[in-house]
């Protein structure tokens, strides 16, 4: 288990990049998990209302 402030690779995690993609297939928005601090549950979170946002 990654442990707060712990990087994704000394955990032994891949390092995680997420795109948002739009209706016409360009990127919108490039999310670096690690790069952001966050957590994976609240990167869902944030990744959902971004989504929200733009429907």
């Amino acid at each position: 288990m990654r442990q707060p402030g712990e990087k994704y690779a000394e955990a032994g995690i891949p390092r995680r990049i997420s795109y948002l993609i739009d209706p016409q297939g360009r990127i919108h928005r490039c999310y670096d998990v690690e790069g952001s601090g966050a957590d994976l549950a609240s990167h869902a979170e944030e990744l959902l209302a971004e989504i929200r946002a733009a429907g």
